[in-house]
């Protein structure tokens, strides 16, 4: 009779090779799963066991069928090299292996699913206790069962060749490693210490040191333009290192200007940057301004008349808020509008750096002088703003007067050639009244009538503070020009007031010459039918005049400190510069004008001790008489001539 215990379709001579502690661990007949008696006892497929043990029926794996989705095999479980090895079960009560039960050497890995094409391979657990052994420390892989295949014993097969592969890296590993030095090899010097080992930093710093420093950019000019494929200006090569470098009308173009910022950025001889009508576009803007955000050496940069549009306000706005030498921005002549206008209020709110921006000749509207009257309260540096011949009028022209009651900085404003008309009298008319700081206001052909006179005289007549009022091109007729002057007779610091281009009556002229005589001031206009009529020429130098006279001690020092190469010779920009930090103050066309005029030699640069001494004043008069007396005398000969052909004619 068989016995209860003994699983059905096993032999007793399977059982003899194990112990009676293996037969109790055999799967008794009340356990789950199928029958026992389903599978044959005559079955070709030997059953799979671990390390000697057979494995219960219910641990048998089941068909494709009855395996859910996710506890399906994936197919790159297949390969050998990518299964990872099972732990060999260790029991604590194992009997030492003897020669009728030997224990296996070889482990099981995966398991033999009928329904895969997958069969379990038997792998060798090699001993580390031998290697370490026959090999020493250097071969022992720490904590690492190496595992060989039994499949890989057959060369040609790729059992073989992955495991040869990882022989040979383990060997190459075990030669690299290096044995801790003792303190004779620490303190001895290496046998590498030579300059064939120096590493990569060293290099490159030997490299740097050989080659010679550039401060003017003319080397990084030229391989800029050699990368770009462009054809390098020999203006630019021959003046990259100049203090002022002024390149105009050259139609350098958007790209090209590239290697120009691109030089820039290693120069620290450039001061003053002019790269008027250029026809940079928005993209030179945005290389220039990437260029500013690095260099801190360029304190004026004037690229009017570029077309730079609403792309290059944005980077110059971007620009401002970082930069912090800067100190003369013009960007008259580049299409500006309303839009761009915002971009700026943000900027000038943040920047402290910049003293005098140029805006004029844009396309700023009534949105835009609401934009710009907001930077002006939060701004505390510009001292200098120019934003004539736009299109400012009436809220924003309004907004822009009543700015002047919160700003304490700004000197000089220009709105000449815009449109204020009533509304922006009036804000003048409320800033005029609290401002104390501003010095120069020119507001000229802005529709400013008499009933506009009227509004402003309230504000001028109040000011304390003001010092040159140009209001020129006006239709102010006789009643609103005496208007003017009687507010200009209340005012206490007025100086210089020019009215021209407006003819005058009798007694406006005769008020002129009182005040004339009896205060400090001088007033120019249009004339009594001709008689006195100002030039603007005449009119500046007048100013200079009475400014060496009072303040020649300041411009001498101002003009000093241009001069630092010591040549006694300075450019235009560098004597508007003096100019300003001496204290004139006029707008940027009269300036302009005025350098123009004392250049002599029309050579571009000025002896400043010629401006002290009042050489330069003493030329132009003469000049002026012997033009007077060319055009006379060509007259006269041109006289003469018709008068002959007259007589030819009547004979």
């Amino acid at each position: 009779m068989e016995d209860p215990e003994e699983p059905r379709g096993e032999s007793p001579s399977a059982e003899e090779g194990h112990s009676s502690k293996h037969r109790s661990l055999i799967r008794p007949h009340s356990a789950k799963g199928k029958k026992p008696s389903s599978r044959s006892s005559t079955s070709s497929t030997p059953e799979p066991t671990v390390g000697g043990l057979r494995r219960p029926w219910s641990a048998h794996p089941k068909t494709r069928a009855d395996v859910s989705k996710k506890k399906l095999v994936r197919d790159n479980l297949k390969r050998s090299h990518m299964r990872p090895p099972n732990r060999r079960q260790k029991h604590k009560d194992e009997e030492t292996p003897t020669e009728g039960n030997k224990a296996d050497d070889t482990q099981v890995i995966g398991l033999e699913c009928a329904g895969l094409d997958y069969k379990p391979q038997r792998y060798k657990v090699r001993d580390e206790s031998a290697d370490y052994e026959a090999h020493g420390e250097d071969t022992l892989d720490h904590g690492v069962n190496t595992l060989v295949s039994e499949s890989s014993r057959f060369p040609g097969s790729p059992e073989h060749s992955w495991a040869m592969t990882q022989v040979k890296e383990k060997d190459a590993r075990s030669e690299t490693k290096k044995q801790h030095p003792s303190f004779e090899t620490w303190i001895m010097p290496s046998p590498h210490d030579s300059e064939d080992y120096d590493t990569d930093l060293e290099t490159d710093m030997l490299k740097k040191a050989d080659k010679p420093i550039d401060p003017t950019g003319k080397t990084t000019y030229l391989d800029q333009c050699k990368r770009d494929g462009l054809i390098p200006v020999s203006y630019l090569s021959r003046h990259l290192g100049d203090r002022n470098l002024r390149m105009r009308h050259h139609y350098l173009g958007g790209l090209a200007t590239k290697p120009v910022a691109r030089a820039l950025e290693f120069n620290t001889v450039t001061e003053n940057l002019d790269l008027g009508d250029n026809y940079l576009e928005g993209d030179g803007a945005v290389y220039l301004c990437r260029m500013l955000k690095d260099n801190m050496f360029i304190v004026t940069l004037d690229i009017s008349n570029n077309f730079i549009q609403s792309r290059g306000a944005r980077a110059v706005a971007s620009m401002l808020e970082v930069n912090t030498t800067l100190k003369t921005l013009s960007l008259s002549g580049n299409q500006l509008c309303d839009r761009d206008a915002q971009y700026f209020m943000e900027a000038l709110k943040n920047n402290s750096s910049l003293t005098s921006l140029d805006l004029s000749n844009n396309e700023f509207g009534e949105a835009g002088g609401t934009y710009i009257a907001a930077a002006l309260v939060g701004n505390e540096s510009i001292t200098d703003l120019d934003l004539s011949w736009n299109s400012l009028r009436n809220k924003g022209a309004e907004a822009i007067g009543k700015a002047l009651s919160t700003n304490q900085v700004l000197e000089v404003l220009d709105v000449s050639w815009n449109g204020f008309g009533m509304p922006g009298c009036r804000g003048l008319q409320l800033g005029l009244r609290v401002n104390s700081k501003l010095r120069v206001l020119d507001i000229s052909n802005n529709r400013i009538n008499k009933n506009c006179a009227k509004e402003l005289s309230l504000g001028l007549s109040k000011n304390f503070g003001l010092e040159t009022l140009l209001m020129n091109l006006n239709a102010l007729t006789d009643e609103g020009i005496e208007t003017i002057l009687k507010a200009v007779n209340q005012n206490q610091t007025l100086t210089y007031v020019s009215l021209q281009e407006m003819n005058i009556n009798i007694s406006n002229y005769k008020r002129i010459q009182q005040m004339e005589s009896e205060k400090d001031i001088t007033i120019l206009h249009g004339g009594l039918g001709g008689v006195q009529r100002y030039t603007p020429q005449t009119s500046v130098l007048k100013v200079l005049s009475k400014f060496l006279k009072e303040h020649k001690i300041d411009l001498e020092g101002a003009l000093r400190q241009q001069d630092k190469d010591h040549s006694g010779s300075l450019q235009h920009e560098e004597v508007k510069l003096a100019f300003k930090e001496a204290g004139l103050r006029l707008t940027n066309r009269q300036i302009d004008t005025l350098v123009e005029e004392i250049d002599v030699t029309h050579s571009g640069s000025i002896k400043w001790e010629d401006i002290l001494t009042g050489q330069v004043l003493t030329e132009y008069n003469k000049r002026k008489t012997s033009n007077a007396y060319k055009i006379a005398e060509v007259d006269q000969d041109t006289l003469f001539n018709n008068m002959k052909r007259r007589q030819l004619t009547v004979i």
